[in-house]
């Protein structure tokens, strides 16, 4: 970063931290982007002397410390979405800085931030490739995500033939050293230009990979297909080791946040009677034990799925954490064998590492 926009942000480094500290509390943190104010609906505490019961609190070891491996992250963020450090954006980077911590995290600070330096300086080249499989060519790529994300960056894929195409889920992750840290799998991209007999055929030979699996059945068998040629994707750049990351505590509070703020919006508007209002909570909440669900328990079968494929996958769990060493992937499953065969492989672009500021 510039010296004189690293200097802008030190100054006002200090102010945004105590602002959102005290704003966090209480449940809302006053942001700001072109269209005008937006509240961060999130509640959490940095500790002080005060402890909370109800909300996530997170701890700073080391004030001095703390404050310099905050600043090097905001230059960072900014660096890395070529971003002004105008006050909104810093309070902006700061607020959302706190949204991905674990349960271990909160007790160091400091480490935390210093791994999503490490996310932010690994960079891609133009990073993309294809595999001819049975189904078609699946297409693939790395993308940078909007700050809001779990990570800086996400790999996307996608089924294609004869113009049509069938999306696959996208995973959130970032390059810690020579660790990728997976945050999430989600189906977020929607399916475009598909026709249903190709639809029907995709899912048809998905299904095969259900043969013969009696454990972990509520893994969707697309969630197998991208995250094992994610892993692939990994192995051919020469990073072996993953890691799981969950669960996300302040996302998941974040989720319960919204939602009391939304049923407090339809009482106070007086327009829905209480049975109508107890009907839209109680589908609230049904929807939250399922993301909470789907974020922990199901993400965390992902994996576990993959050793049932893959029986040379080495885990291990550390403070409760799933670590996993790709070694050879080798599998009986046909449509598994297309994905992980490696001179099928095309990469344009490397990952390149760069060690943090």
């Amino acid at each position: 970063m510039h010296l004189k926009k690293h200097k802008m942000v030190i100054l006002v480094i200090n102010e945004i931290f105590e602002e959102i500290k005290k704003e966090a509390r209480t449940g809302i943190v006053k942001l700001k982007d072109e269209d005008g104010e937006f509240p961060l609906r999130t509640a959490f505490n940095v500790v002080d002397d005060i402890i909370y019961k109800n909300i996530p609190n997170i701890y700073i070891r080391d004030k001095e410390r703390f404050n310099n491996v905050l600043i090097q992250y905001v230059s960072s963020v900014l660096d890395f979405y070529s971003l002004e450090p105008t006050r909104d954006s810093v309070k902006k980077i700061i607020a959302y800085s706190f949204s991905n911590i674990t349960e271990t995290d909160m007790y160091c600070f400091e480490n935390y931030l210093n791994k999503y330096i490490k996310f932010y300086n690994t960079k891609f080249n133009i990073i993309a490739g294809e595999k001819e499989t049975s189904l078609g060519t699946i297409l693939y790529k790395v993308e940078k995500q909007s700050i809001m994300q779990e990570t800086p960056y996400c790999f996307k894929s996608h089924l294609e033939k004869n113009n049509s195409r069938y999306s696959l889920p996208r995973i959130s992750f970032g390059i810690n050293d020579d660790i990728c840290e997976i945050y999430a799998i989600q189906n977020k991209d929607s399916i475009i230009n598909t026709d249903p007999n190709y639809n029907k055929e995709v899912k048809e030979a998905f299904r095969t990979i259900n043969s013969g699996i009696s454990k972990y059945r509520n893994v969707t068998p697309s969630f197998v297909i991208t995250l094992i040629l994610f892993l692939s994707f990994l192995k051919q750049n020469d990073i072996h080791k993953i890691k799981v990351v969950t669960p996300l505590p302040i996302r998941q509070a974040n989720r319960s946040e919204v939602q009391k703020i939304k049923i407090n919006d339809y009482l106070m508007k007086g327009t829905l009677d209480k049975m109508s209002v107890d009907t839209i909570k109680k589908s609230f909440e049904q929807k939250l034990s399922m993301d909470e669900y789907n974020s922990t328990v199901k993400f965390v079968n992902c994996f576990n799925r993959l050793k049932l494929h893959f029986e040379n996958l080495f885990y291990v769990n550390i403070n409760n954490q799933m670590i996993i060493d790709i070694l050879n992937l080798s599998t009986d499953n046909q449509l598994l064998r297309e994905i992980v065969k490696e001179k099928e492989i095309d990469i344009n672009g490397k990952i390149s590492k760069y060690s943090s500021c």
